[in-house]
């Protein structure tokens, strides 16, 4: 049977430039990168795979001041050395936090604030949650829907609440805010699809839409990244015969997102910003489809429709009322008095439905 565009979505997304990467490369490397002084990330999830790469990544670049949070105490003061020992000069600050609490989220943004002066440029909410993985949702639990959406997308969505106004704050900042998402966000089938996570993440991605929306106009930049297959906490939730698509080393998406946030990254950011993007895809390529992404709006959450041209001369209804409609004013933000055979001659602020009756 041929599968249909959405059941091919995940993988046309997973292949969306032709050459994968599983490892840092040039292009990426974070040696080659001098990030200014003060230079402060915040990486919540800290202590893992994942953010093990990230909190390197930084630590190589020079950044001046990193943040590694997490729940496991341990595990954040182990990697915490480790980046010491990488950038003996920079300020690691190790926190106690769960994401799914937002006082917890509060009380991180507090400590950031305190111990770098308030200044904050970057941010990358890592932390996630999956159960086991069975594509079944008559077998998957309430319990691990819950907590799924609790840390995969309230979790963001809260981080964003409180670490946004620090990014917008600092100037001559990165204003940069990660939400490390997952190739599961644009999958609904196969045996991978397990909803509570895949809706959750799918979730998570229009958070990041929507901050783009709101803030990209006072120079905030975010995106959504696929951290590819990594030997992390997530593994367990894996079929034994899974779990050899764990292939990519945690210091990819590290390098992928210093790539995106480095001070000389403003072609990424303006062709990239709001976007779901995966840390495979080699960025010579990515870079050479740059122009199409913004002409076309690719990677991002879109129901698919046939567009239907709607009539901007005659908008009367069989009801005797002339009627606007949302989407017309939502693309043209344009607002009409209507006269009788719905032609529009006086333009006002605000809509005026007149009853023809």
């Amino acid at each position: 049977m041929t599968a249909t565009p959405s059941q091919r979505n995940a993988p046309d997304i997973r292949q969306f430039v032709a050459t994968l990467h599983s490892t840092p490369y040039p292009a990426i490397d974070p040696a080659l990168v001098k990030l200014p002084s003060p230079y402060v990330v915040c990486i919540i999830g800290g202590g893992g795979a994942a953010g093990g790469g990230l909190a390197r990544a930084y630590a190589r670049a020079g950044a001046s001041g990193i943040i590694l949070a997490a729940r496991n105490r341990q595990r954040l003061e182990e990697a915490a050395k480790e980046i010491r020992s990488i950038a003996p000069n920079a300020k690691v600050v190790v926190a106690g936090c769960d994401i799914a609490s937002d006082t917890s989220l509060g009380e991180l943004a507090t400590t950031t604030r305190t111990e770098f002066n308030g200044r904050l440029d970057v941010v990358v909410a890592n932390a996630g949650y999956s159960g086991l993985i069975i594509a079944d949702v008559l077998q998957e639990t309430a319990e691990d829907c819950e907590t799924a959406f609790n840390v995969n997308t309230i979790g963001t969505f809260n981080a964003a609440r409180h670490f946004l106004p620090l990014l917008l704050a600092t100037k001559s900042g990165a204003k940069s805010f990660l939400a490390i998402c997952s190739m599961a966000a644009p999958m609904v089938a196969g045996p991978m699809a397990h909803t509570h996570y895949c809706v959750s993440k799918a979730a998570q991605a229009r958070i990041i839409e929507m901050i783009y929306e709101q803030y990209a106009g006072q120079g905030l930049f975010c995106a959504s990244v696929h951290p590819g297959g990594l030997k992390s906490e997530f593994a367990k939730a894996m079929p034994e015969d899974m779990l050899h698509l764990l292939t990519e080393h945690p210091d990819l998406v590290g390098a992928f997102c210093l790539w995106l946030t480095k001070p000389e990254a403003w072609r990424q950011k303006k062709a990239l910003n709001g976007r779901f993007l995966s840390c495979k895809w080699d960025v010579n390529e990515l870079e050479g489809r740059f122009d199409e992404i913004l002409d076309k709006d690719l990677l991002r959450l879109r129901f698919a429709v046939k567009y239907q041209k709607l009539p901007t001369n005659n908008l009367l209804t069989s009801y005797g009322y002339y009627k606007v409609y949302a989407d017309l004013l939502q693309t043209t933000r344009l607002y009409c008095k209507f006269q009788p055979f719905g032609r529009c001659t006086e333009y006002y602020s605000e809509v005026n439905f007149i009853d023809t009756e």
